[in-house]
Formats: structure tokens, sequence, C-alpha cells
């Protein structure tokens, strides 16, 4: 992300913004899409059962590790992005991000347990006892990384958001200079570090976000392709690099791994920008997102990434098969579908019961701990 020297007092209204006052904005539902697609393809590479490195160096090998294993890097800056845009449009408080880790955990919950369930009838040896009682607390034991880092994300929001608006203008872009400067620059340099922590990364792309969106003036097309492409620049930059290191027997892979490197960062931004500046409406595609989440929790179990991808559609195997990669896609593909539709079913079931009154028990639980408060309060004060 480029930090610019020209600012507004608030960001022009993007298309996505003026849209969702009458409904979501399908192109950036539509790059949620795309963007767990290509999350769902970095984990068929980084969890399969046959280790890519043991292909030998060539197209193929470079499309799977460049592509897919890199594109789901940039998978979830974007969709890390879609959501923390949003959040910059509204006030964030205590309470409103407590409801939304509640909402949250529900669907969590559901599939932790619908999972376990399903496993321990028809695949109880891909199942053991660490992760059945992972399986009760899925957000706190730490079932799936992204939900429990955002669900932390969220809790800390508020004191960020109001943070950081307290900082002003000015030292708001020092503080996003510093980081870039810090974590950026330094994710240049192969073999450095950066940014390890899931937390604190969402918080370094949350003080480049809206300081872009709060302060600085739009970025025009041709500046969106710019970043883009020196994004990519790097990509290729260092693919080229260890292809040429490999030739000397030296294999360190041929992407750059972290999704809070400044290359991957560079990409998966001005791909948001470049879908944000489109404009339209689709009931298909914007129903489809609502199960992208689910995409990732059904994937994603562990019991689930075992099956998938060390049983069923083992690397070493597909390799074999005539236009491999188009097959993997289309495996791919169908997979997500799938997870779609058996989500789809979940939707039904709390459409039906938890969804008839959504966040009552939350108001019910919240109201209830804000009264005693208030009770406990009254009593210090008279005493």
């Amino acid at each position: 992300m480029i930090i610019g020297s020209k600012t507004v007092a608030s960001h022009k209204a993007s298309p996505s913004t003026r849209i969702s006052n009458g409904g979501r904005n399908s192109s950036i539902e539509l790059l949620r899409i795309i963007a767990m697609f290509m999350i769902l393809a970095h984990h068929f590479v980084v969890h399969n059962g046959y280790d890519v490195k043991n292909l030998s160096l060539g197209p193929e090998r470079i499309f799977f590790q460049l592509v897919m294993q890199g594109g789901g890097k940039v998978g979830v800056i974007i969709f890390f992005t879609i959501s923390a845009w949003f959040f910059l449009d509204k006030e964030q408080t205590i309470k409103s991000n407590f409801k939304r880790i509640w909402i949250l955990e529900r669907e969590v919950l559901f599939w932790s347990l619908a999972l376990m369930a399903f496993f321990l009838v028809f695949d109880r040896a891909d199942f053991g006892m660490k992760t059945i009682v992972r399986s009760v607390a899925p957000t706190i034991m730490g079932m799936w990384w992204y939900v429990t880092a955002y669900a932390t994300f969220l809790a800390l929001l508020p004191f960020l958001s109001k943070g950081l608006r307290a900082l002003g203008e000015h030292m708001h872009y020092a503080l996003a200079i510093t980081v870039l400067v810090i974590w950026g620059l330094t994710s240049f340099i192969p073999g450095t570090s950066g940014v390890n922590d899931s937390v604190f990364g969402f918080i370094y792309l949350f003080i480049l976000i809206s300081a872009y969106k709060w302060y600085m003036k739009p970025f025009t097309l041709k500046q969106t392709w710019l970043m883009t492409g020196i994004g990519l620049g790097f990509f290729l930059l260092y693919t080229c690099a260890s292809i040429v290191l490999s030739l000397f027997g030296i294999d360190v892979g041929i992407f750059i791994t972290g999704p809070f490197k400044l290359p991957v960062i560079m990409v998966g931004f001005g791909i948001f920008l470049l879908f944000d500046r489109l404009s339209f409406r689709s009931r298909i595609i914007n129903r489809i997102a609502q199960s992208a989440f689910a995409v990732y929790l059904i994937t994603d179990h562990p019991a689930t990434r075992t099956l998938l991808w060390k049983h069923l559609f083992v690397l070493e195997d597909l390799y074999q098969q005539p236009f491999a990669i188009l097959q993997i896609l289309g495996i791919l593909l169908i997979i997500y579908l799938v997870c779609t539709l058996i989500d789809f079913v979940r939707q039904g079931l709390f459409a039906v019961t938890v969804d008839r009154n959504r966040g009552r028990w939350f108001e019910l639980v919240w109201n209830g701990i804000e009264s005693k408060s208030k009770h406990l309060q009254e009593e210090r004060t008279l005493s």
C-alpha cells in the first residue's frame, strides 16, 4: 500500500458504499467468493498428503506454488479487507462488536459440532480426543486460526478505532508509515519474519486501510493497477530467484510466504479497490457469497482436511492425470459448490430457529450484565 501526500477530510463514497444503502454490492460479494476459492486452492496445496516440492520443477509446480499456494495468502488479505472496509463506515462500540462475535460463534459452533458428529459416525479414525475437546469450544481452542484471530480483532476493534480517530490525520499517517517501514519494507527481504501473529497482522492491516479510507485521496485506476502490478512483480521476481536457487540444490519454495508481507498486501488491497470501482446487483451472487465463510469452516476443519487432501484428492495421484491443473480446479469448484449447498441447509435451519429474532439472546445476556453492573455500582455509591 502506498501512503500519499494528498488527503481529504472524508473518503469519497465508493460504489460499494453507495449501493450498500439499497442492498449488497454484488461486485464485492463476487470478490468474496473468489477470495474464498483462492483460500481453498491454497489449502489443497499446503495440506495435501503429497508435498508439492517433490514435483519436478516446471510450469505445473510453479502454478501450484505461485498461483494456488501464493494466491491463498492474497485471498486472506481480500477477505479481511472486505470486512474492515465497511467497519470504517460506522462507529464501533463494545456492544456491537461482541454481538458480532456472538453471531459469528453460532455458525462456528454449529459447524464444529456438526462435523464432530459426522466424523464420529463415519470416520472416527481421523477424529481424536484432542479434536473432540476443541470442537466444544472451537474459537477459544483455535480450531480455525482465522476465526480465533478475527474474533479477537473484533473484541479490540472499538478501542483500536477510537484510538486511531483520536490520533488525527498526521499522527495516523506517521503510524502507518512507521509500520510500513518496520514490517512492510523489510518484508521484501527474503528470510525476514515480518508480522507472524495473525491478530497483530489484522491490526497492521486495519491501520493501513483506515489511513487510506479516512484521509487519502482515492487512488485513480492507473494508481491502483500500478500498486497491484508492483506487488505481482515481486511475486514473479522471487519466483525467478527461487528457480535459479533450485538449480543449485537450494529449494526455498517459489512464493512469498506469510499473508502480511507487503507485496501480498499490495496485490490483495489492489484487487479489492478494482472490484470496489464496480457496482451491480445479483441475487444469485449475493446468495452464494453468504456461504463463503462456511466453505472455509467445512473444508479447513482438521478432520475434513485429512479426508479431502490426504485420502480423497492427493496431488501425487491427480498430477498423473491429463490436464491435471484443470481437473484439480474443477474438483475444487465442485467442493466449493457442495459446501455452499450444505450451508444453505444450515441457513434454512437457522431461519426457523435462532435467526427468527437474531441477536435476542445476546441482548438478554448483555442487558442482564449491564443491569447487574449498574446495581452493584449503586450499592457501592450508597455504601
